[in-house]
C-alpha cells in the first residue's frame, strides 16, 4: 500500500480500499494550538476576509489501524484528519458530554469495520512528503440485494 514516493514521479493524493480495518485509535492531544499553529491561523490573507471565529482545536488524535492487500502487509497505522470526524466530535461532545466516545466509536469504528466498501482518501504531508495520512473517508451506501435482483427467466408470453 505505502511505498517509497519520489516527489517528482508519484502522486500525493489517492484512494484505496483497506483489506481490513482493525480499529480506531483515539489518543489525547494538546487542547490548544501551539504558538506556530496559532500564527498560521491568525495570519492575514490578501484576498479573503478573516474568519469570524477561530478554528477550534480538537483535543484528540484519530488514527486507523488496518491492513492492505500487499501480500506481506504487517499492518499500518495512519492519522485521520477527516473533516466529518472533527465535526462529529464537536457535535457529540456537546450532545452526549462524557459519553461522546461511545457514539463516536460506533460510527467511525464499528460501522467502518462492518461496511464492506469503506475506502480511505489519503494524501502526503507537505513537510514530510514520504508520510501519508487519511484525509477523508468514503463509504457508499450498500444497495439492498433485493433491489438488484433481476429475473433471468424469459418474459412471459400471452
Amino acid at each position: 500500500m505505502i511505498r517509497k514516493r519520489d516527489a517528482d514521479q508519484h502522486p500525493t493524493l489517492g484512494i484505496f480500499k483497506p483489506r481490513a480495518i482493525e480499529r480506531l485509535i483515539i489518543t489525547p492531544d494538546a487542547p490548544d494550538w501551539t504558538p506556530a499553529q496559532q500564527a498560521i491561523l491568525t495570519q492575514g490573507h490578501l484576498f479573503a476576509q478573516q474568519p469570524k471565529q477561530q478554528l477550534e482545536k480538537i483535543p484528540y488524535k484519530f488514527q486507523y489501524r488496518f491492513s492492505c492487500d500487499e501480500p506481506e502487509c504487517k499492518g499500518h497505522t495512519l492519522s485521520c484528519t477527516d473533516w466529518e470526524m472533527a465535526e462529529a466530535y464537536r457535535q457529540w461532545r456537546d450532545k452526549y458530554g462524557d459519553q461522546w466516545e461511545l457514539k463516536f466509536r460506533q460510527r467511525f469504528e464499528t460501522e467502518m469495520i462492518e461496511k464492506l466498501d469503506t475506502h480511505f482518501f489519503v494524501g502526503t504531508v507537505h513537510q514530510h512528503p514520504g508520510s501519508w495520512i487519511i484525509v477523508g473517508l468514503f463509504y457508499p451506501p450498500q444497495i439492498a440485494q433485493a433491489r438488484l435482483k433481476f429475473s433471468l427467466s424469459p418474459p412471459e408470453q400471452s
